[in-house]
């Protein structure tokens, strides 16, 4: 995949660099909305060593023994887990003519999940209740996604500093899973994620794919002088998380994002000067 960005970066550099037309270069940042569609597979069951094996393991259990103090087990696991908010950063490179601009987009999203699992501490005899106490141990998810977008933008509205556009791409998506544990007395205990596919030993716990998708969005781009200007955009997309066989749903992803754009054709000149 690096190659592919490597690859894809220069292409257009290189090539829109030594034509006469406008290419542009900007940065961007942002928040990055992603659905629940794939959002399980942290949950604490979803893999062959999960939560009821960590707390099962002959190794972790005198430390929960001694931290729980009484009888304890798994009550219940999230069963409508979720992604945060996620945070995106990126680069664009196009080439700008009239009111059309043909570009590729290059952006990487970080993603968490963060939630609990409940354990039932049969301590009845203290508190004096009919009910166990149920006690919360944080279950965490951190996701990481690399995306391609190349498109067009076509400007809809225009007058005076103020354009507002409309892009249309297709996507690239790449999702890998970073980091899946519990927290149980400030100490982190990692859920496996194995799977019999995966012939690379550095992957075996960082299950991921590879997906399609389209998107389109709204963009209103503010005109700061020939050689500066700024983007405040969302983004719509229609893509296709492929974790495995099992798990490559499609669904909607959103972002809200603002981007700095630079007269790229005067820069890489100034660079050869």
């Amino acid at each position: 995949m690096r190659k592919i960005y490597f690859l894809l970066l220069i292409t257009p550099i290189f090539s829109l660099g030594q034509q006469k037309s406008e290419l542009v270069l900007g940065i961007n940042g942002g928040g990055y909305f992603a659905n629940k569609n794939t959002a399980l597979i942290y949950g604490g069951n979803y893999t062959n060593y999960n939560v009821f094996s960590i707390f099962s393991n002959s190794i972790n259990k005198p430390t929960f023994d001694q931290f729980f103090q009484y009888p304890y087990s798994i009550y219940d696991i999230p069963n409508d887990i979720k992604y945060s908010i996620g945070t995106e950063i990126g680069f664009h490179i196009g080439k700008q003519k009239r009111k059309t601009k043909y570009y590729i987009d290059f952006n990487f999203a970080d993603i968490n999940v963060q939630d609990f699992i409940t354990i039932a501490i049969e301590n009845q005899s203290v508190t004096q209740s009919l009910e166990p106490e149920y006690f919360p141990v944080s279950i965490n998810g951190k996701e990481k996604r690399n995306m391609i977008n190349l498109g067009i933008t076509k400007t809809i509205y225009e007058e005076s500093n103020l354009s507002i556009l409309t892009p249309i791409f297709l996507q690239l998506l790449e999702m890998r899973l970073k980091e899946n544990y519990i927290v149980v007395n400030n100490q982190q205990y990692n859920i496996i994620h194995n799977s019999s596919i995966q012939n690379n030993q550095s992957q075996v716990n960082s299950p991921g794919g590879y997906g399609l998708g389209f998107g389109s969005g709204l963009i209103f781009n503010y005109f700061i002088n020939k050689d500066l200007s700024i983007d405040f955009g969302y983004h719509i997309q229609y893509s296709k998380t492929n974790f495995s066989e099992q798990l490559n749903e499609w669904g909607v992803q959103q972002s809200l994002f603002a981007r700095v754009i630079v007269n790229g054709s005067k820069y890489l000149s100034n660079l050869n000067n």
